[in-house]
C-alpha cells in the first residue's frame, strides 16, 4: 500500500516489490521523491538536488511521476467521513479475491 507520502527509500522498495510477478501495488502515485538528495550553499543560499535518476527496469523515470500502484484507490471524502480505510479495504479485498 502506498500513497502520496512513499518517498525516497520506501519507493524503491516498492519497485523491487513490483518485480515479483505476483505482487500487487495499491493505492495512489507515490511521490516521485527517491534517488540520493545533494545538498550545498551558495552565496548564502540553501539548495538541494537529486543526483540520482531512478527508472523502472524498463527506463520510464520515476522521478517527479512516482510510482503507479497496480490497482488505484484514493480515499474519500465519503469514507473519510465514515472512518473508513479505503485503501485497507481494498487491499483485504485482493487478498481475499485475488482482483
Amino acid at each position: 500500500m502506498v500513497d502520496e507520502n512513499t518517498q525516497s527509500q520506501a519507493e524503491t522498495t516498492t519497485m523491487m516489490f513490483k518485480q515479483h510477478p505476483k505482487a500487487k501495488i495499491i493505492g495512489s502515485h507515490t511521490s516521485g521523491a527517491n534517488g540520493d538528495v545533494i545538498r550545498f550553499k551558495i552565496a548564502g543560499l540553501e539548495t538541494s538536488f537529486s543526483g540520482l535518476g531512478a527508472y523502472y527496469p524498463d527506463q520510464r523515470e520515476t522521478q517527479r511521476i512516482g510510482i503507479i500502484p497496480d490497482i488505484i484507490v484514493r480515499p474519500t471524502l465519503k469514507g473519510i467521513k465514515a472512518g473508513k480505510d479505503e485503501v485497507l479495504e481494498r487491499a483485504l479485498e485482493y487478498l481475499k479475491t485475488g482482483r
